[in-house]
C-alpha cells in the first residue's frame, strides 16, 4: 500500500537512490523519510529508476532496490514487474531475486513461473544458490530466512535442495543442513545426515557436534545407527585429533552474555525467554523464546546487530504488548528454557526450526546431567498442607492485586462462556427491570446470589483434576520466577495456594479462595474476555452482542 505523507522532502530521487545504494548506516526516521518522497514520486518516474538499479551489476544498488520494492510495489506495479522478468535483456539473477515479491502479489510468474525465462536456468539458479549460501555464512538470521522456506517446500523439492547442499563442497551448507536434524521426518532426516557425509571433512566442525547430538536424544533407532555409521567414516577420513579439535571449537563459538529476560506467566501459561549476547563488534544478539506450559516451545525468533538502544526499545515494545519481563540470571532463563525443550519431547510437539538454529547458543555447555542438575528451580515445591498452609492461603485473593496475575482468568475460555452468558443475559434483565439510576438493595443482592451461584455450579462442573494439577503447577512457576527477581513476599501465599489445589489435596474446592475468586473474575469479567477472544481469532460472529444490549 502507498505510505503516509509526513510533509515534502526537497531531496532529489536521485540522491536518495545513491544514498540507499551506499550508505548501510540510514537510521529508521531518515528511511522512512526517503521512502515518502519515492512514494511521492513512485508513478512519475521513480519505479523506472529503481528496476534500473535492480538491472545493474552492482550488488549493493539491488539489494536497495529490492528493499525500496519490497516497501513500495503494489497490485499497480505487478504488470510492470512481469514485464521486467520477460526481459531477455535483463540477467537471470536480477529476474531469480524479485521471486518473492512476485508471490507477495500473487504473480503467476513467482518462483517456477520464472524459469522459462531465464537465459541459463541452471547457471542462474547455481549463482542463487551460491548467493543463499553466502547468506547463511554471515549470520543466524540469514539461516533462519532461508529454513523457514525449506520447511515449507513440498518434500521433493526439500530432498533436491538438501542433495545440492551435500554436493556443495561448501563448508556453509552445514549452517542449512544440521537445523533440519531436528525437526523433520526420519527420512528428511536420513537424506541430511546422507549430505552432512557428502560434505566430508571440511564441515567437520559442525557435524561431529551435530551427529553426537542426534545420537544422544534421537529415539529412532535407525537414524541413531546411521549417525553413529556416518560420524565413525567421517572420523577416520579426518586427521588425528580432528574431533577433539572439532568439539573445542564449537565450545569456544560462544559470545559473553549480555542480558536474560523472562516474562511472567500469563493465564494460558504463556511466557516469554529472551537472551542476549554480546558480539565481538559490541552490537547485540539475542533470542526470543515463547514457553506454552502445555506444549513447550511453540514460536522462537532471533535477533542480530542491534545496539543496547535498539534492545531496550525492544523490551519496551514487548512490554506494551503485554510481555513484560523481568531481569534474571542466565542460567534461570537457559533452565526455563530447557524446562520447555523437555516438554516438546514429551508431549512430541515439533519445534519451531528457529530453536534448533539458535539451541546451539541457548543450550551451550548443557548435554551433560551434571549441569542440567546445577541449573535453578524452575519451579518450587509446595508447602505441606497443614493448619498453617490452609489458612496462608485464605490469602490467595491478593494474588489478583498483582499485575502477573492481572491475565489470570478460567482456562479454556470455551468452557466457561455459558456460565457467562448466563450472568450477562441476567444483568440485562435486572437492568431492564430497574427504575431510577441506582439499583435496589434487592436487585443487588439478587446479583450477587446468582454469581454465587454460577461459581459454584462452575466449580463442580469445570474443575477437574488435569485443571487443578495444570494451575497448580503455574502457581509454583509463578513463584519461582517472583523468588529469582526479588518479590518473595507473595511466594509463600503462592506455594500455600498450589498445596490446596493440588489434586490430592482433602481441602474441598468449595472451600478454597483461589478457584472461587478465579471463577467469579472469569464470570464478572466475561464480556470483555470473550471480545478479545473474538478480536484475536478475527471474527466477532460468535460474540454473544447481546451481553451489552438494554431494553
Amino acid at each position: 500500500m502507498p505510505r503516509g505523507r509526513k510533509g515534502s522532502p526537497q531531496e532529489s530521487v536521485d540522491s536518495i537512490l545513491l544514498a540507499i545504494s551506499r550508505r548501510e548506516d540510514i537510521d529508521p526516521d531518515t528511511m522512512s523519510h526517503y521512502l515518502d518522497r519515492l512514494d511521492e514520486e513512485w508513478a512519475e518516474g521513480a519505479r523506472e529508476k529503481v528496476l534500473h538499479l535492480l538491472r545493474s551489476n552492482d550488488a549493493l544498488a539491488q539489494a536497495a532496490a529490492l528493499r525500496i520494492l519490497s516497501e513500495l510495489a503494489t497490485d499497480f506495479d505487478l504488470e510492470g514487474l512481469e514485464d521486467f522478468v520477460t526481459d531477455p535483456t535483463v540477467s537471470d539473477l536480477a529476474k531469480l531475486s524479485l521471486s518473492p515479491i512476485l508471490k507477495e502479489l500473487g504473480s503467476e510468474l513467482a518462483d517456477d513461473g520464472i524459469i522459462e525465462y531465464l537465459n541459463d536456468p541452471a547457471g542462474a539458479i547455481r549463482q542463487m544458490q551460491m548467493r543463499l549460501l553466502e547468506l547463511v555464512g554471515q549470520n543466524e538470521m540469514g539461516v533462519e530466512t532461508i529454513l523457514e522456506d525449506v520447511v515449507s517446500m513440498p518434500v521433493e523439492r526439500r530432498f533436491a535442495f538438501i542433495n545440492w547442499l551435500g554436493n556443495s563442497n561448501d563448508p556453509r551448507a552445514a549452517n542449512l543442513l544440521v537445523p533440519l536434524l531436528e525437526n523433520q521426518t526420519g527420512k528428511v532426516v536420513m537424506a541430511v545426515i546422507d549430505a552432512l557425509e557428502q560434505l566430508g571433512p571440511i564441515a567437520i566442525n559442525q557435524t561431529i557436534p551435530a551427529l553426537n547430538y542426534v545420537i544422544a536424544t534421537s529415539s529412532n533407532r535407525q537414524l541413531k545407527q546411521q549417525a553413529r555409521t556416518v560420524l565413525g567414516r567421517l572420523t577416520m577420513q579426518s586427521m588425528l585429533g580432528s574431533e577433539d579439535a572439532a568439539m573445542m571449537e564449537a565450545r569456544q563459538q560462544q559470545y559473553p552474555p549480555y542480558q536474560a529476560r523472562v516474562s511472567s506467566i500469563d493465564g494460558s501459561g504463556t511466557q516469554l525467554i529472551m537472551l542476549s549476547w554480546r558480539r565481538p563488534d559490541g552490537l547485540i544478539k539475542g533470542v526470543n523464546v515463547l514457553y506454552q506450559d502445555q506444549k513447550g516451545i511453540k514460536d522462537c525468533y532471533g535477533l542480530d546487530e542491534m545496539d543496547a538502544e535498539q534492545w531496550d526499545n525492544l523490551v519496551e515494545d514487548l512490554d506494551e504488548q503485554g510481555f513484560s519481563s523481568f531481569t534474571v540470571s542466565f542460567e534461570y532463563a537457559r533452565a526455563v528454557i530447557m524446562e520447555a525443550r523437555a516438554l516438546n519431547k514429551r508431549t512430541r510437539t515439533k519445534l519451531p526450526i528457529a530453536y534448533s538454529i539458535w539451541r546451539p547458543l541457548t543450550e551451550a555447555g548443557l548435554r551433560d546431567k551434571k549441569a542440567l542438575v546445577n541449573l535453578p528451580a524452575t519451579c518450587l515445591e509446595p508447602l505441606e498442607l497443614n493448619s498453617e498452609t490452609i489458612a496462608l492461603a485464605r490469602r490467595a485473593n491478593d494474588l489478583y492485586r498483582l499485575k502477573e496475575f492481572a491475565s489470570w482468568l478460567y482456562e479454556p475460555i470455551e468452557r466457561i462462556e455459558p456460565f457467562i452468558s448466563r450472568y450477562w443475559t441476567a444483568q440485562n434483565v435486572f437492568s431492564s427491570s430497574t427504575n431510577g439510576r441506582r439499583k435496589s438493595k434487592l436487585k443487588v443482592q439478587e446479583e450477587r446470589s446468582l454469581l454465587e451461584e454460577l461459581v459454584s455450579s462452575a466449580l463442580d462442573e469445570l474443575i477437574d483434576d488435569k485443571w487443578r494439577a495444570t494451575y497448580a503447577t503455574r502457581l509454583l512457576r509463578q513463584a519461582a520466577l517472583l523468588q529469582q527477581v526479588g518479590q518473595a513476599e507473595s511466594v509463600p501465599v503462592l506455594r500455600a495456594t498450589a498445596a490446596l489445589l493440588a489434586p490430592d489435596s482433602h481441602v474441598a474446592l468449595h472451600e478454597q479462595v483461589f478457584p472461587n475468586t478465579l471463577l467469579h473474575v472469569s464470570i464478572e469479567q466475561g464480556p470483555l474476555r470473550l471480545m478479545v477472544e473474538s478480536l484475536r481469532s478475527g471474527s466477532l460472529s460468535s460474540f454473544p452482542v447481546e451481553f451489552f444490549q438494554q431494553d
